[in-house]
């Protein structure tokens, strides 16, 4: 209801700015294709870290999730003001998707300081791009829980067609808008992360999201929010080593998504 009461004001304000101009601009995208990948994950020690006590932690993952194309066609406009929507420029979509899933290996370096109950971490990885984060929550004897927040500089393939149409006094007037293209998308993560720790073993819940960033003719476009569950279950090895496995399951704000599996082994200092 959000999206169409959106655009119906901004067609109203386009046919309000025709009687001022020569008429609407309106992009038709017959096609729009962009990879898309999983939030990052993060979580918090593992189990009770001592108080007033710091930890530096390396770890790496595989992860694997089902190949899926997702659809977005209903939730693709211009990210505009409301200012530049007097512009007359709208876009319509016939045919837009994320295609996201498949194998991608994640990397990630992170700092952990404990003061009486309390977590502050700082964390930067790779995963489909750079991204990094800060953390705060906290830690118990058996259960930990935070938040988290940070910058995701996501790597993506875009496959756009379509057409660019003027509507003015003398008739429709398009150009034909074809384009393969690779671009880093800059946008926020945040989430929040629960877990629970009987001796070495381990069990975490994290959920992130974000939004990505494409952009098309030096436009930005407002394309629906990525959200990630994680499920992990892991086991302390020994003080420098654990290992960890479980389930992603991937939601897009348009009721589709996808599902995976993770795996990974962290090292501590």
């Amino acid at each position: 209801m959000g999206m169409s009461f959106r655009n119906t004001i901004a067609y109203a304000l386009c046919i309000a700015a025709a009687l001022v101009n020569t008429g609407c601009i309106t992009t038709q995208l017959h096609k729009f294709r962009m990879t898309a990948s999983e939030a990052p994950e993060v979580h918090g020690a593992n189990t009770n870290q001592k108080q007033n006590s710091s930890v530096w932690r390396f770890t790496g993952k595989v992860n694997y999730n089902y190949e899926e194309k997702v659809d977005i066609s209903e939730d693709i406009y211009w990210n505009k003001s409301l200012e530049e929507l007097f512009d007359g420029d709208n876009l319509e979509s016939s045919d837009a998707a994320y295609k996201m899933g498949g194998l991608d290996f994640a990397g990630k370096i992170e700092f952990l300081y404990k003061a009486n109950y309390s977590v502050f971490g700082l964390g930067a990885g790779i995963k489909d791009g750079l991204f990094n984060h800060i953390l705060l929550g906290l830690n118990f004897s058996h259960f930990e829980f935070g938040v988290f927040a940070g910058i995701y500089n996501q790597y993506s393939d875009l496959e756009y067609s379509g057409k660019v149409v003027s509507d003015s006094d003398d008739g429709d007037d398009y150009k034909t808008i074809r384009e393969n293209d690779s671009q880093i998308n800059t946008s926020f993560f945040a989430g929040a992360y629960a877990g629970i720790y009987l001796e070495k073993l381990f069990f975490n819940y994290s959920v992130s999201f974000y939004t990505p960033n494409p952009e098309i003719n030096g436009k930005d476009l407002s394309v629906p929010t990525i959200t990630s569950h994680y499920f992990t279950v892991g086991y302390r090895l020994t003080d420098l080593i654990e290992i960890s496995a479980g389930g992603i399951f991937t939601d897009i704000d348009t009721d589709g998504g996808t599902g995976g599996y993770t795996a990974g082994v962290s090292f501590y200092l």
